[in-house]
């Protein structure tokens, strides 16, 4: 199902669009659902590698002085970052 948007960009933008469906053979509502699609995933993509990141700091800074055994599933557990690694 599709929802109907009205939207208001600029004329270089405009010029941009018109001219990316026409070299991808696409309509022009296509090529703007491919591009929001794209940003999304890649920004999803940051927010796992932050998680992974912040994670592996985690551990390292609590490893060393931790008394009993300090584990990755731990720290995800305690991070609450499940859903992202």
């Amino acid at each position: 199902m599709k929802i109907r948007k009205n939207i208001t960009i600029s004329k270089d933008a405009d010029r941009l669009l018109k001219g990316l469906a026409k070299e991808m053979g696409k309509s022009q509502s296509e090529v703007i659902e491919e591009l929001i699609i794209k940003v999304a995933e890649e920004r999803e993509r940051e927010k796992r590698l932050r998680a992974f990141r912040n994670m592996i700091k985690l551990v390292e800074e609590i490893k060393p002085v931790a008394e009993r055994d300090y584990s990755f599933k731990k720290a995800k557990e305690e991070m609450g970052v499940e859903k992202y690694i």
